[in-house]
């Protein structure tokens, strides 16, 4: 680990690799995970990503309706726009990336139903589409010589500096720090603040209790599935 990094990037699931990977490869890139990069919830994904690819059955605007009617109406419909109108890129940067998204026998991908969706809309690896998308990524990410990725290195300390900001961690060799002009809190899961829950025994919500420490505004944690 160097003392300083252009960003770093706390989390290594899908949300955190994928970040990496848009950065130019001048950008030096620290990812910290606290144990190995296929454990977390992105690899226990089943189900599939939803994305408008098929502009004449369906549209941004139904997809956008769907997802309003399933939270309620109290989503944030600007992030909801973003991510429904952004998202079918990233969905093809995957497939260019090579995950084998299932397809029919003429090599059309193959799309389900599921949920609050009114159209076939789901892209999908057979039942374990997380566990395909994040071995494409580790692959990726390991590939990228501006990007070093350190296991089981956790973050116990998160403070502003000259730099940027400055992250300490918990090493196997024993404490560290990094410093980096921009920190990335892309940690998951908090499942384990429930007394019940499936998640993994690291699911704790470390990153989102700093980042509130850092002055950050937390808003329906009530809803937070993984």
């Amino acid at each position: 680990m160097q003392d300083q990094y252009d960003v770093i990037i706390v989390g290594g699931g899908v949300a955190g690799l994928y970040t990496a990977l848009r950065f130019d490869p001048a950008v030096r890139v620290l990812v910290a995970v606290k144990r190995e990069l296929i454990l977390c919830n992105s690899a226990l994904a089943q189900g599939g990503v939803a994305g408008v690819l098929d502009l004449t059955h369906d549209s941004f605007e139904r997809h956008i309706e769907d997802t309003m009617i399933a939270g309620g109406q109290e989503n944030d419909r600007a992030a909801v726009e973003t991510l429904v109108r952004e998202g079918p890129d990233d969905l093809r940067t995957l497939i260019d990336m090579g995950v084998d998204f299932d397809r029919d026998a003429s090599g059309v991908l193959h799309k389900t139903l599921e949920g609050g969706h009114s159209r076939h809309r789901i892209i999908h690896h057979k039942d374990s589409t997380g566990r395909s998308i994040m071995e494409t990524l580790i692959a990726a990410v390991r590939g990228r010589a501006n990007i070093e990725v350190a296991e089981h290195c956790q973050l116990c300390g998160l403070h502003e500096a000259e730099c940027g900001l400055i992250c300490e961690f918990l090493t196997p060799q024993g404490p560290a720090a990094a410093g980096g002009a921009y920190v990335v809190l892309a940690t998951g899961g908090i499942g384990r603040v429930y007394q019940y829950t499936t998640n993994s025994a690291i699911a704790t919500g470390d990153g989102i209790a700093m980042a509130y420490d850092l002055g950050a505004k937390i808003r329906h944690l009530s809803y937070v599935q993984f």
